[in-house]
């Protein structure tokens, strides 16, 4: 049979080989299928339905499945033809022909393919899909996996139809599958279009409709699915229309739903009738007047679910009892509130449900009386009956009772009480120790008779019965054989005293349980916690009733007296028991807490007490007050601390005159235990705790909202307790000081001030040659001296003083301070201050009148700072005494600059505080020079005391006047050299020359303390030997040298003639040059330090538009005053050589110096340093031709030329143009003359080695860079360069330097060089000279 002709798709699905492009010919086919419009089309490029038949034969398994799918995805609901339907129906059948014997085209395929073709099923006519369905042939592929899910995208309207004709109008008997698959989705989903109804969709309209001919058809209540619950289809439609609008009526479904459930009863256990009631309570909670008819239906179906329910109906009835009551009784009938066998239970989940205020004694009256009434199956009215029966053999919760009226209360416990003679029913309280805790013993119901009792409390009868009860207790506790038996009776005895409310009954049983002490089995229980730490028994230890009649404080204080006794019995009775071989700590643990409970407990009522208007706060704290000191007596530390914090907090509402009062009350208590003598551990304990306690309180009124009250507080506490310097900090906080008004400020701080000034004059003093503190001295300080550092320091850029009144307030401290801490933190706080008055002041800082008053008040520091001991200044008198016993005072602890001098000179170069820089000169005239003189004095003086008991022979005129340490120099002379006079200088030069060359008899009085074993470790002796003894410890002389010398090359004016810095070097120059063999190193470190050390070596062959005139100015003057220094020194060696025939040093170094050097970091034309090449010549020839020349000399004359510039010329540039320079032998400074070959020689070799620094500096340094083109090379570079090729000019000449015939002088040198360095000499050569090769 000849297939049709194939176009498009169809072609090349036929013909093409590649399954890629078979595959997409299929997908073209699948989109063109969707379209109505186009699907004809594309069926007919396939040859119709034959064509179509004779490609599936042929096509592979893969391509049938996928054309299968594309048939099935080409129906969809809006995009529906019915000549498409037809055509796929035709191709169906054809495929089919067993199943449709009637179809005229059959397929020739005999492939088991027929799994497939069940997916075009959803392509066919609804009519042709409804006869499959209908024949349920399950050997018709078309049944056998029938995909309902599927077909309800296209043929939803036919699967709807058979549905509801078989729900409601008794239509067909549908399969299972086809009901439960198309029930569900029709009442959920399809078909997703809105239904004719205002917010429902179709399905939610079409699920309505079921239900409603579920409660009224027959057929529908029979054929319904067994497997899908109404109320799921009805809370699905409810949850749905949530979604679309919450403000819509949702009454009508509740109350279809609340039918559903009357007409299944037991779907109200279903989880979708929980939903449907919680539904139905937020809706009666919104509207619940209008919706009660729907709460009490559910109430009555028993819906439960929501947990809320009877609370909200609790709720409304607390609101208004009448009008929701018959709602509560309801449900208590129907068992929800709870099971008659727990009432107390049901009752108290109910009251605790309620939200917001609780609920008052009478609801809960008529509450417990509605539970009573209905829950059990024969209530009971507990008011007006007196049948409990049905109530009895229950336990009721304590809380039950407890919170109803006095009278009710009685009431309802005696009518229990009467129905329960065999049942303990009241559960004892479980969130707090009770006395109504102990259940069945002694007796069933004990419980119950002590809540009785405490009911009874203003019965006088009722009240005497208690007290017999408590002494028939008593009397069997006393007489009981059994251990066991004592115990319980003695515990009851107390607790029946407890419940009386009788403190003088309870003291009386605690005093009668002493009894007990020598019987460790029994002490145990009847302390234990649960006896003696119960609620009531706090209450009626705390000796303040609840009741309103009796707060009057002669009462108060009456109930106060007695409870304090009874607490007094407690200490008492563990005291005795101490004493015992049975006593164990642990039974007695209870103690530990109860001060603190009871005092909390007390402290709260106090609080709550309304006084009389005679009667004041401060009268009952007082009262308070008296009994807490007299139990502080009896009971000692224990009591104090664990009440402590109590008393403190009944001062939190006081305030003004009361506060201050009960806090003097504290500080009085206070001291009079610190005043104790011989105390022991427990009453150190005491003092420690009460001082704890008044500085809490002291605190707090220092940060309450009326802080000016505590100024005076504060400086009794800070003076009265100079050990408490960590409170003092919290008391003297910035905070504090920012809250106080600033007159209140300066007045507390200058009081503070003075009042410290008293101590200080109090405190110890160790006079010179005392080892330790006089017998005489107090045992302890007067005043901390870290408090009154603090203080200095408060008051350092304070923002609360005035610059004036805080100098008014440190120039006091500073008079009357003698620490040296406190001197340090005032002399800061001072500076501070100034600096700040300064910076405001500017310019016109003279006329600010603080500013002298400051400096004046600085004078006194000189004294003090320039002493020799500045811990310990050392007066008139004290040197009059140490110079009649032949003691040496004791000086600064160690060598370095002591702290107060230290400042002095930190402040005045600008260090501390840079504001103080333009008085850095007036600071130094009035302060640094007057006390380093005062030093220099005194410790001349410590110096003629020394030598006097330890060598009398020698005369201290022999020294120079040295300050404390050298290092006060040395500071000097480095950063304020060029203020310092020249007699100050010479005085250190003195110094400087002595430790040079020490004399003997110093040096043999040093040798002799060194080896004196007694004097060794001696502290006088130890600073002798760090002035004169050991030079390590001073410095070496390579850093004074050094500071001088920069002193001399510094530009800026001197208050010496520098002719004098210039002699002080000499003179130490000399020094070196008597004893130059020893001193060789000190000499040539001398030579070297000439060169300018301040110049910065980066700034080396820089541009010149880095530098600048000041820089110029500065070199300039370094070179003349080193010419100047050179010159001189080699005068000194010249007349040092002429006298003596000693071995001196060359002057060639010297000579070095003089020349004229050009500044390295200034860019220079090359005249310059052809200029320094010809001095250089000129110098050389003038020493070589000197007494001092020696041509085998030349490599040492080499060392010192190439080290002097090296020192100076460091970058490559600099080092080029001496090396071409010093090495052109052309330059001649004398034309008329030859130079000698020596000169030659040596220069020669200075040029080689700046070459050799160069090539050593980077590699290829002095090669040629790589580049494309000349124009790349950098313009230093391009200098270099040039350099370079004179260089290799003035070497080619090296070799061909002589006359005719002549061999070339240096032309062995220059190749031996070559052959050394042979890397350098190609680089060199890089650059394309066109010289020859010597």
């Amino acid at each position: 049979m000849a297939h049709p002709q194939f176009t498009g798709w169809a072609q090349t699905w036929h013909d093409d080989i590649n399954t890629g492009h078979r595959l997409l010919a299929l997908r073209n086919f699948s989109k063109a299928m969707l379209d109505p419009a186009k699907w004809k089309q594309s069926w007919e490029e396939g040859g119709g339905t034959s064509g179509i038949l004779y490609l599936l034969s042929l096509a592979s398994v893969t391509e049938v499945k996928t054309f299968c799918s594309a048939i099935q995805a080409c129906n969809r609901r809006g995009k529906k033809s019915g000549d498409r339907e037809r055509a796929v129906e035709e191709l169906v059948m054809a495929l089919l022909p067993q199943h449709y014997p009637s179809t005229k085209l059959r397929t020739r395929d005999k492939r088991p393919l027929h799994k497939f073709y069940g997916r075009m099923l959803r392509g066919c006519s609804s009519n042709f899909v409804e006869s499959v369905l209908d024949a349920q042939d399950k050997s018709n592929p078309l049944s056998q996996k029938l995909a309902i899910k599927k077909l309800l995208v296209t043929h939803d309207d036919m699967l709807k139809r058979r549905l509801t004709n078989y729900l409601i109008h008794e239509g067909p008997q549908l399969s299972e599958s086809e009901i439960d698959i198309c029930f569900w989705e029709f009442v959920s989903r399809q078909p997703p279009y809105p239904g004719t109804q205002p917010n429902m969709s179709a399905s939610m309209q079409f699920a309505l409709e079921l239900l409603q001919a579920r409660l009224t058809l027959k057929c529908t209540a029979e054929r319904w699915p067994r497997n899908i619950s109404e109320l799921a289809v009805l809370m699905s439609v409810y949850d749905r229309l949530l979604k679309r609008r919450r403000s819509v009526d949702k009454a009508p479904l509740i109350r279809l739903g609340l039918q559903l459930v009357e007409l299944k009863p037991d779907s109200k256990l279903s989880i979708d009738a929980g939903k449907l009631w919680t539904a139905v309570v937020a809706l009666w909670k919104k509207h619940p007047h209008q919706y009660e008819d729907l709460l009490s239906q559910g109430i009555r179906l028993e819906l439960r679910g929501s947990n809320t329910v009877l609370s909200a109906i609790a709720t409304r009835w607390k609101e208004d009892p009448d009008r929701y009551e018959h709602l509560l009784v309801q449900y208590l009938q129907q068992g929800l509130g709870g099971y008659s066998r727990e009432i107390s239970e049901g009752y108290l989940r109910t009251i605790n449900g309620l939200p917001r205020a609780e609920l008052g004694s009478e609801l809960r009256w008529r509450l417990l009386r509605l539970y009573c009434q209905h829950v059990p199956e024969k209530g009971v009215d507990i008011e007006t009956s007196s049948d409990f029966k049905c109530l009895a053999n229950q336990e009721w919760s304590f809380e039950v009772i407890e919170k109803l009226e006095k009278e009710q209360a009685v009431l309802f416990l005696n009518r229990l009480y009467k129905f329960n003679p065999n049942f303990d029913f009241l559960r004892a309280p479980i969130q707090y120790k009770s006395i109504y805790s102990m259940r069945g013993v002694p007796r069933q119901n004990f419980n119950v008779e002590l809540l009785l009792t405490a009911y009874h409390r203003d019965d006088i009868s009722a009240q005497q019965k208690a007290r017999d009860e408590v002494d028939q207790l008593r009397k069997k506790a006393a007489t009981s054989r059994e251990q066991e038996d004592r115990a319980i009776f003695a515990k009851a005895s107390a607790h029946y005293a407890i419940a009386t409310g009788d403190l003088e009954v309870y003291a009386e049983t605690v005093l009668w349980q002493q009894r007990f002490i020598r019987d460790p089995l029994t002490v145990q229980p009847i302390f234990a916690r649960d006896a003696v730490l119960t609620l009531e028994g706090i209450a009626l230890l705390s000796g303040i009733s609840s009741s309103t009649e009796d707060t009057t404080l002669s009462t108060i204080r009456q109930r106060l007296a007695t409870a304090n006794q009874i607490l007094k019995s407690f200490s008492e009775t563990q005291r005795m028991a101490m004493k015992e071989p049975s006593y164990k700590k642990t039974h007695w643990q209870s103690l530990q807490s109860l001060y603190g409970d009871v005092y909390r407990e007390r402290v709260s009522r106090v609080k709550k007490i309304e006084l009389q208007p005679h009667e004041s706060e401060l009268d009952m704290f007082n009262m308070i007050w008296e009994g807490t000191a007299d139990l502080v007596h009896s009971i000692g530390s224990d009591f104090l601390s664990q009440v402590s914090g109590t008393i403190c907090d009944l001062l939190n509402g006081f305030s003004g005159p009361s506060l201050i009062a009960a806090s003097e009350t504290l500080l009085d208590a206070a001291a009079e235990w610190g005043k104790k003598e011989n105390r022991n551990k427990d009453q150190d304990n005491i003092s420690a705790t009460m001082e704890h306690m008044t500085y809490r309180v002291v605190s707090k009124l220092a940060y309450s909202n009326t802080p000016m009250l505590a100024r005076d507080l504060i400086r009794r506490v800070i003076i009265e307790h100079p050990e408490a310097s960590s409170w003092h900090r919290q008391f003297l906080s910035i905070g504090y000081m920012r809250d106080l008004p600033a007159e209140a400020a300066k007045t507390m701080l200058l009081s503070f001030a003075a009042a410290i000034g008293e101590k200080l004059e109090e405190q110890s003093y160790v006079k010179v040659g005392d080892e330790k503190p006089p017998k005489s001295a107090p045992p302890r300080s007067l005043i901390k001296v870290s408090t009154v550092k603090y203080l200095a320091q408060l008051l350092n850029d304070a923002d609360f003083i005035s610059p004036d009144s805080a100098v008014e307030v440190l120039i006091e401290l500073f008079k009357s301070a003698t620490h040296i801490d406190i001197r340090l933190a005032t002399l800061e706080s001072l500076f501070s201050t100034l600096s700040a008055i300064i910076g405001e002041s500017g310019e016109q800082w003279r006329s600010h009148p603080m500013v002298e008053k400051i400096l004046t008040t600085l004078d006194s520091v000189i004294s003090i700072a320039g002493d020799v001991n500045e811990r310990r200044p050392i007066s008139t008198t004290d040197w009059v005494e140490a110079k009649e016993k032949t003691a040496v005072p004791a000086t600064s602890e160690d060598s370095t600059i002591p702290p107060l001098f230290e400042m002095i000179l930190n402040v005045a170069i600008g260090k501390q505080f840079p504001g103080l820089k333009m008085l850095q000169d007036e600071l130094f005239s009035r302060l640094v020079l007057p006390t380093l003189h005062q030093s220099q004095e005194q410790h001349l003086r410590w110096f003629s005391l020394f030598l006097a008991k330890h060598r009398p022979a020698l005369n201290v005129e022999i020294l120079p006047r040295v300050p404390i340490t050298p290092r006060i120099w040395h500071h000097l002379i480095n950063h304020q050299g060029h203020r310092l006079p020249s007699a100050t200088i010479e005085e250190y030069n003195q110094y400087v020359l002595l430790q040079l060359k020490m004399p003997k008899d110093i040096k043999d009085l040093s040798k002799a303390l060194k080896n004196d074993t007694a004097l060794r470790n001696d502290a006088s002796v130890a600073h002798w030997l760090s002035i004169f003894g050991d030079a390590a410890r001073w410095g070496s002389w390579h850093n004074e040298i050094h500071c001088l010398l920069d002193l001399i090359s510094t530009r800026i004016e001197k208050a010496a003639p520098l002719a004098d810095l210039m002699s002080v070097v000499a003179s130490q120059a000399s020094v070196l040059l008597d004893d130059y063999e020893d001193r060789t190193e000190q000499w040539s470190h001398l030579v070297t330090a000439l060169r300018p050390r301040s110049m910065n070596p980066s700034l080396s062959g820089q541009s010149g538009s880095d530098y600048n005139k000041e820089m110029e100015k500065k070199w300039t003057y370094w070179r003349e005053t080193t010419i100047s220094l050179a010159q001189r020194l080699i005068a000194l060696i010249q007349k040092k050589r002429a006298s003596s025939a000693t071995v001196l040093p060359s002057t060639f170094p010297l000579r070095l110096w003089c020349l004229s050097y050009p500044d390295p970091r200034a860019t220079h034309p090359d005249g310059i340093y052809r200029h320094l090449a010809m001095s250089l010549d000129r110098s050389l020839s003038s020493f070589l031709d000197s007494d001092e020349g020696d041509v085998l000399l030349w490599t040492t004359l080499v060392d010192d030329i190439y080290t002097t510039l090296a020192s100076m010329y460091m970058s490559t540039t600099n080092r080029l143009k001496l090396a071409v320079n010093i090495g052109d032998l052309d330059l001649d400074p004398k034309p008329y003359q030859k130079p000698s070959q020596a000169v030659q020689l040596v220069k020669v070799a200075v040029a080689l080695r700046f070459v050799d620094s160069v090539a050593a500096s980077q590699r290829g340094a002095l090669r040629k860079p790589k580049v494309k083109a000349e124009k790349d090379i950098t313009e230093e570079q391009a200098r270099i360069g040039e350099l370079v090729k004179r260089l290799r000019a003035a070497m080619y000449r090296w070799g061909w330097q002589g006359g005719k015939g002549q061999q070339a002088p240096f032309r062995a040198t220059l190749l031996k060089w070559k052959r050394n360095n042979k890397g350098v000499w190609e680089d060199i050569c890089s650059w394309e000279s066109t010289h020859e090769e010597p």
